[in-house]
């Protein structure tokens, strides 16, 4: 067919010929399919696209090499790249998260221990997910290998309080021995008098050093920068009010710390590791699909 080429424009038709026949046949179009949606809206328009595409390759002969036609652009290519981006990040919170959550376990050797950690990281990260929204910032590559270190940055100073609530219940005192509630308020006091300093030295040092990139003319490290003195500054807040009232709260106040509580700690791990491998290959024959990362699937 012959483009409708407006004044001085160029077709983008072509055909490849080799040895006098016709190998190839391409030609662009121009389409009003609006640009500015996010890549999984865009997504389904890509699937009205090709839908229609196979509908108009399905009408020529059952032989013709026509029928292997495809469609192609440029915004295609962006919005899978995007689409693939946001997944793998996904992926690799959810999975830092289940790595985080099984060390904390066998480090903590206790659930009511363990839980304060996952409540500090999950707030940790929703909120610092909830600022970069607030200030307009988009998904890009940079947001999305900052989301999957934010849960192993996160949890740095909430493991060292609670670290140190386990070494204020080998000091402790007679008179403080009364009921639970004393013992933990107690504890929880001693671990922020022991580590306190510390963990606000090493988040004032963090944020110090990631202000130089602040000034970077390469975009990416000026943003991963930001994203790194952000979620320190929020991880320290949250670990010096939340997390210090989480354990005052729920922490068990006479507990101290054995090889028979880490031994079940580890395998409680283990066993739940082995449930969840379980459960995946479950799926696999049951015919479901696990999506990777990558895009692709088991």
């Amino acid at each position: 067919p012959e483009p409708n080429l407006l004044p001085g424009q160029l077709s983008h038709g072509a055909v490849g010929v080799r040895e006098g026949r016709v190998q190839w046949i391409s030609m662009a179009f121009e389409s009003t399919t609006y640009k500015g949606k996010s890549s999984f809206q865009t997504y389904s328009d890509y699937l009205r696209w090709e839908s229609f595409l196979q509908q108009q390759l399905q009408a020529f002969p059952e032989g013709s090499a026509l029928r292997r036609g495809f469609q192609t652009c440029e915004h295609w290519k962006q919005i899978f790249m995007e689409i693939v981006g946001v997944q793998s990040a996904l992926c690799g919170l959810v999975l830092s998260l289940l790595i985080c959550v099984a060390a904390v376990a066998v480090f903590t050797t206790h659930i009511l221990l363990l839980l304060p950690v996952l409540l500090s990281i999950l707030g940790i990260v929703c909120l610092v997910v909830t600022i970069m929204y607030w200030s307009g910032w988009e998904m890009g590559a940079v947001e999305a290998i900052s989301l999957s270190i934010l849960v192993g940055s996160s949890v740095d100073y909430c493991v060292h309080l609670v670290e140190g609530y386990l070494l204020a219940g080998e000091n402790l005192p007679p008179h403080q021995a009364e009921d639970a509630r004393t013992q933990r308020q107690w504890r929880t006091l001693e671990a922020v008098r022991h580590v306190g300093v510390a963990i606000v030295s090493s988040a004032l040092t963090t944020v110090i050093a990631t202000v130089p990139l602040f000034f970077c003319i390469i975009a990416p490290f000026a943003k991963f920068g930001k994203i790194v003195a952000l979620n320190t500054g929020v991880s320290i807040l949250y670990t010096l009010t939340v997390s210090t009232a989480l354990l005052g709260i729920m922490a068990p106040g006479s507990f101290t710390r054995t090889r028979t509580s880490f031994l079940k700690a580890l395998g409680a791990v283990l066993l739940a590791g082995a449930l969840g491998l379980g459960a995946c290959l479950v799926l696999l024959r049951s015919g479901y699909k696990i999506p990777l990362p990558a895009g692709a699937s088991l």
